[in-house]
């Protein structure tokens, strides 16, 4: 068998357990969830109707940025994390640090929807990285909600989630959120990273969404 057949095999198998295991987790008591909810008023908390996941403001863990909310017209979204968003208008870097337990893997996903706070009707392109590390460039072919997932093994107690402006607009988030894995659910090592390729929901007939 082909080395390229072997890796798309194995990345398909772990792909349906890692959607099967974040339905598990989005049933469960949410122990060490962090769901983050960018711009959204200091103290506020949510629980999002779709997934059942309790969502919070995300001041605590970034003193950059200013909270924007979308457009009156772009409030058909179906999740209301999406509804807010933090700007990062000043600075070349903005990160947000976020307590963690070292040596366990954890899902971290980004969300993004520009939703036209700007009244501009001009998507921005920017950096993502994960600490140190680049991760992902984001940017948009259409004013549409996007998504970026990446398994990681914190080294420390801590992980920096950082938006980064590369000269083509200002940076934001809409949400940010982190769920802690078992260990062996993913072969990765300590400090290393697992990015999702594609998550395929296989013989479903009613298209659940995962927490």
């Amino acid at each position: 068998m082909r080395v390229m057949d072997m890796m798309c095999k194995h990345s398909f198998f772990a792909l349906l357990v890692f959607a099967l295991q974040l339905l598990v987790y989005a049933q469960d008591d949410q122990k060490g969830f962090i769901s983050l909810d960018c711009g959204l008023p200091k103290d506020t908390t949510y629980t999002e109707t779709s997934s059942g996941i309790n969502f919070s403001s995300d001041e605590a863990f970034i003193n950059t940025g200013e909270s924007k909310s979308i457009s009156p017209e772009k409030m058909f979204v179906s999740l209301k994390q999406l509804g807010h968003l933090r700007i990062f208008p000043e600075g070349i870097r903005n990160c947000y640090k976020i307590n963690v337990t070292k040596g366990i893997p954890y899902l971290i996903r980004t969300r993004f929807y520009y939703g036209n706070y700007d009244k501009k009707s001009y998507t921005p392109k920017f950096d993502l990285y994960l600490g140190p590390n680049y991760w992902d460039t984001i940017s948009f072919l259409i004013d549409y909600p996007t998504s970026n997932e990446i398994i990681h093994v914190p080294l420390q107690d801590h992980v920096s989630v950082c938006l980064v402006n590369n000269g083509t607009g200002t940076p934001f988030i809409s949400s940010l959120e982190l769920r802690p894995l078992p260990n062996g659910t993913h072969v990765t090592r300590s400090g290393s990273s697992l990015k999702l390729y594609n998550r395929v929901d296989i013989g479903s007939a009613t298209n659940l969404s995962y927490g």
